[in-house]
């Protein structure tokens, strides 16, 4: 597949099957990520692949208290579609019976330039999204860890040693087929 077909091709899936993930190809996703490029060469990256169902219930516990946490954030941003509220507390509740979830650290606490360094967990990130569609894999990337205010529980609980969470990813075999949502206009300016 070429890149361009990946990047339109791929949706955030919030329904999986149970099949597994090989171990081939999420090794491929993870070899993917750190190729990324990262500001000054730092690689500041820090990943953690739960695929346990003991430890997914544990990461799921936190889930539903980050959910009870955003419903307030939901009801007023999305107040006129509460099918959109019950899907995506159910999403995040639940996360989405991933087979695969994995979380994005920064791989220390200090930073010179925190923000670049962030950047580049993004664009590892943006790489395992892009080579699990590419694997005819689904994906979601979520902050609703940090967002519900579970981000410290999650760190402590998966990665004590390593630097804050950036963001969570789920991965599997989609159970759906979104549509793409309408782009908004004007996001470019040609100069």
């Amino acid at each position: 597949m070429e890149t361009v077909s990946a990047i339109t091709r791929r949706r955030s899936i919030r329904k999986y099957t149970n099949q597994p993930v090989s171990d081939t190809d999420l090794k491929d996703i993870l070899e993917a990520a750190v190729m990324a490029p990262s500001a000054s060469n730092l690689q500041p990256w820090y990943f953690i692949v739960i695929r346990s169902p003991e430890k997914m219930e544990a990461l799921k516990k936190l889930m539903a208290e980050a959910t009870k946490n955003l419903m307030p954030y939901w009801h007023r941003r999305f107040a006129k579609y509460p099918q959109v509220i019950t899907e995506t507390a159910d999403f995040v509740r639940f996360l989405g019976d991933a087979p695969v979830c994995i979380l994005a650290f920064l791989l220390r606490t200090e930073y010179e330039m925190p923000i670049p360094a962030i950047q580049s967990v993004a664009a590892a990130i943006e790489n395992m999204l892009l080579t699990a569609t590419d694997k005819g894999l689904g994906s979601c990337w979520l902050t609703a860890p940090l967002a519900g205010g579970v981000g410290q529980e999650v760190h402590d609980m998966f990665a004590p040693d390593k630097g804050e969470l950036v963001a969570m990813i789920t991965l599997g075999y989609a159970a759906q087929s979104p549509s793409m949502p309408r782009r908004k206009d004007g996001r470019y300016t040609i100069i």
